[in-house]
């Protein structure tokens, strides 16, 4: 596959333009989302919601990882795709281990569909830019801001981790309500 520019250009600009909208509906009014979902409607269980909105933000990098025939040089290949690779295990965290752990309120399903959509863009923008688009020398490899760039990914996925993991912590079994750390 050539790295389509213009395809990249234009999603990405829909998801900024999706943003912006989103964020004038907000001023006018909330997401009913939470503890302020109303006890009627079309809902999905927490976990089954987180699983459905987040993985397509790990199937579409790993399926154009996949399918990747035609790739420039090793240099550039071995960067993009660890690049790539820490892309996927936020959203396998998300997706695979987080979702499962989670013991929210039903999310709307318009929720789940907007997210799903945001996800899925996100998921092919980050794959096909990654592995089509972007062009690295063979010495990036060696530059600090790289090791740099995978330690504050490790350290921000840590906290992401262990914060999901304190929130977690103030509901006692079986509890769905809305709790605040103190």
């Amino acid at each position: 596959m050539r790295c389509r520019e213009d395809l990249v250009s234009y999603l990405s600009w829909a998801l900024v333009s999706g943003g912006v909208v989103y964020l004038w509906h907000q001023t006018r009014r909330h997401t009913q989302y939470g503890r302020y979902v109303p006890a009627e409607g079309r809902c999905c269980p927490a976990r089954l919601a987180w699983f459905l909105q987040e993985v397509p933000a790990f199937l579409l990098p790993l399926l154009l990882l996949l399918l990747l025939t035609d790739g420039p040089d090793t240099g550039t290949v071995t960067g993009t795709t660890l690049l790539l690779c820490t892309f996927m295990l936020h959203y396998f965290h998300r997706s695979f281990i987080y979702a499962f752990l989670t013991r929210g309120r039903p999310v709307p399903l318009v929720i789940i569909v907007c997210a799903a959509i945001f996800c899925s863009l996100n998921g092919f923008l980050q794959g096909h830019h990654l592995l089509h688009c972007a062009r690295f020398e063979h010495t990036w490899l060696e530059h600090a801001r790289l090791a740099a760039g995978f330690l504050l990914f490790a350290v921000g996925m840590i906290i992401n981790i262990h914060s999901d993991h304190m929130l977690r912590s103030l509901r006692k079994p079986g509890e769905i309500i809305y709790r605040i750390p103190r």
